[in-house]
């Protein structure tokens, strides 16, 4: 695949003298002239994505004008996003030149530690939600997965694609790179990291952290816990960060002795070791995932508390997975209250923002943040209510990534 990649970075395409070509010198605007004819033959397929065009003397040559004219048409191009200089390398045909009108797709690209084992609920979900964004356009998707060490065969097989652009779910920083230097426009979704400088679409991790906090001060609540990560990824070090804030805006803060750091696995014992303890809290913050409130209420049951000992919990949940994986362990008993974000309302502006990425190269890169809100929980004044738009692409802006350093969301 190395040799393959090598071979993508080397090709040189040679332009045909045509007719056109030959007119070239007598059209009077001799640089407008052949900066269209190669704006066709890039939009015609002639010219693919991530090839590079001949040395500016062979243009010369090909169609009898001087270094300047293939200069300035070269700029014509550069400027509307169809091509790249690379130093000591030449003019390179960008992907953004390839359109999804003409069948070109766009790509999911997930990068997973075992591309053979099947994609998480979440994933697939936000698949099935970015080919709906995709087909409204009429634009096709394809789905790559990236495990690691194979970052490279990923990124070749999205040039040979013809892929138009890409919505990356991923921090892995070798195909960030890869991807950059590729020229596809891209956008990263439920992930994000400081070095890559490219868009991301993600939760608000911040406001729905300060919600779940302001909730539980609302009702009452001054021994606040918290059960999950709190470092590691973006999305929890900005829920974190929320929920600390709106504490602290109450004049609260969290208990260092309540805070139970844990890891995938590790859970359901740091969920014992929080409700063990003779000062346990009166409301727990189980904001790392959305399995996380059904396994602190299972330790409550395990561990024999009654139901005046039973902290109250605020989880947090897709709201199109909600009723399986967070309602559901429940049963018929109380549910905790969740703050709630919309996959669907994340796949649109994703998609929305490589459509003008595309149009645009040099727009600002910028953070956007999906609208959460809480869900209130079965004991709380409201029950099980149909999420009241979520779905719509509304969406908050921010002019580039603010907080936190990486992220890869969940």
């Amino acid at each position: 695949m190395h040799g393959a990649a090598v071979y993508l970075i080397q090709e040189v395409l040679t332009v045909p003298i045509t007719s056109a070509s030959r007119r070239l010198r007598c059209t009077g605007r001799p640089a407008i002239g052949l900066s269209a004819l190669l704006r066709r033959q890039i939009a015609g397929g002639e010219l693919a994505g991530g090839a590079f065009l001949p040395p500016v003397r062979q243009l010369c040559k090909a169609h009898g004008v001087a270094p300047n004219t293939v200069l300035r048409a070269l700029k014509m191009l550069q400027a509307e996003g169809l091509v790249a200089v690379e130093p000591r390398q030449g003019c390179r045909v960008l992907a953004r030149a390839n359109d999804p009108a003409r069948g070109h797709p766009i790509a999911y690209v997930l990068s997973v530690p075992d591309a053979s084992r099947d994609w998480d609920l979440l994933h697939s979900e936000l698949l099935a939600a970015l080919q709906r964004s995709a087909a409204r356009r009429g634009w096709p998707l394809v789905a790559v997965s990236a495990e690691n060490g194979s970052q490279a065969a990923a990124v070749e097989q999205l040039l040979s694609l013809g892929s138009c652009g890409v919505i990356l779910d991923s921090v892995n920083p070798e195909l960030l790179a890869l991807i950059r230097k590729s020229g596809l426009p891209a956008v990263m979704v439920d992930a994000w990291q400081e070095q890559a400088a490219l868009d991301a679409v993600l939760q608000n991790n911040w406001d729905g952290g300060a919600l779940a906090a302001g909730h539980l001060v609302a009702r009452g609540h001054r021994r606040i816990g918290w059960l999950g990560a709190v470092g590691g990824s973006y999305h929890t070090k900005a829920r974190f960060g929320g929920a600390v804030a709106a504490l602290a805006g109450a004049g609260l803060r969290l208990p260092e002795e309540l805070i139970v750091e844990t890891l995938p696995g590790s859970d359901a014992e740091g969920a014992r070791r929080l409700l063990s303890g003779a000062e346990r809290p009166s409301a727990v913050l189980a904001l790392g995932s959305r399995y996380l409130s059904p396994i602190l209420m299972q330790a409550a049951g395990a561990l024999g508390l009654a139901a005046g000992q039973v902290p109250e919990v605020v989880g947090w949940c897709p709201e199109e997975l909600y009723a399986r994986d967070f309602r559901a362990p429940f049963g018929a008993g109380p549910v905790p209250a969740a703050v709630v974000w919309s996959i669907e309302a994340m796949a649109e502006v994703a998609v929305r923002r490589l459509e003008d990425r595309r149009a645009n190269p040099g727009l600002p890169v910028i953070q956007m943040a999906v609208p959460a809100r809480l869900r209130p929980g079965t004991e709380g004044e409201q029950s099980h209510e149909d999420h009241d738009g979520l779905d719509r692409p509304d969406v908050a802006w921010r002019r580039g990534p603010d907080r936190g350093r990486s992220a890869q969301g969940s």
